[in-house]
């Protein structure tokens, strides 16, 4: 049941496993599971760099971390996995997003100047997806690697906005193509974009929305495996900006196809990693950014 090693080990940090939960031939599961971060709540974790990596068959992981002392916290048992939907409907919605990614190997280098804080004793809440397609069971299990920095090395937390589109809709053997627009309520410099479709997504395409660049591509992915973008400068994003973004699919089950959380199912999420000038909290829900967008506006784009 063993997962290969991370390919750097952190010359100042820690890893975490997870434990192995067993998948049956032809499962689709999605488990929410409970690991704890070393040490006391006096130890304050600097950290410019995650690496992350999934077992065979992993389709996606998504990290969230509990606010300290919250209701959220208290619920998570430590070590606990569960099916679940979403890490906010099995524990609590007093988390914050650390990091996602469909990739089964993950090094996430923040930019300089920006990362993540954490504090000892912290419990992070892991969404992890596997579908077994082979005729044998196999071992469904995560593992991270925090690298550990000086307090001078993390000036600005990362945050996470996550703009989804849940208007997707394509017919059996069909194509479609369905576009979102999000503005932001606060000055945020981006530095990278991820891409979250499933396996019917085809071309996935951002502009910039509102302001002098409105309308002006930002970036274009042909397919699921090219789903991160680093523009070379920080994209600066004003209040009333934002992006608009396209997901496009073709079905090729002979069903209906809708968003949703299997791997019969598909999203249609841009995802924005930022940060904010002069910040080191990144934890306050007040200002935190993203959409749900449930309908569809009369030019054909979903709007809030």
């Amino acid at each position: 049941m063993g997962l290969d090693p991370i390919p750097h080990l952190p010359q100042s940090g820690f890893q975490l496993d997870t434990p192995a939960t067993l998948v049956d031939p032809g499962d689709d599961v999605r488990l929410c599971e409970v690991v704890v971060l070393p040490g006391t709540a006096s130890d304050v974790y600097y950290v410019p760099r995650i690496e992350t990596l999934l077992s065979g068959h992993g389709e996606e992981l998504i990290v969230h971390a509990a606010r300290p002392g919250s209701d959220t916290e208290a619920i998570m048992d430590p070590g606990s996995s569960v099916p679940c939907t979403r890490a906010g409907e099995a524990f609590g919605e007093e988390l914050s997003e650390v990091l996602t990614t469909s990739d089964r190997y993950t090094d996430e280098l923040f930019p300089e100047g920006t990362g993540k804080v954490f504090h000892g004793g912290q419990k992070l809440a892991l969404e992890v997806h596997f579908v077994n397609e082979s005729t044998e069971q196999v071992p469904a299990r995560a593992k991270l690697s925090f690298h550990l920095a000086d307090a001078e090395r993390v000036q600005r937390t990362t945050r996470s906005a996550n703009f989804a589109n849940l208007t997707i809709y394509t017919p059996p053997r069909g194509h479609s193509s369905h576009v979102g627009e999000c503005l932001v309520r606060e000055e945020m410099i981006v530095s990278e974009l991820v891409r979250r479709t499933q396996r019917f997504g085809t071309t996935f395409k951002v502009w910039f929305a509102g302001g002098a660049r409105d309308g002006e591509l930002a970036w274009e992915s042909p397919n699921r495996s090219d789903n991160r973008f680093e523009p070379t400068e920080l994209l600066h994003l004003m209040p009333g900006e934002g992006f608009r973004f396209e997901c496009s699919y073709y079905n090729s089950s002979g069903r209906e196809l809708r968003y949703g959380v299997s791997a019969s199912d598909e999203t249609c999420m841009l995802q924005a990693k930022y940060s904010v000038p002069d910040d080191l909290d990144g934890d306050d829900e007040d200002t935190a950014e993203g959409c749900l967008l449930f309908d569809v506006d009369s030019d054909g784009v979903a709007r809030k």
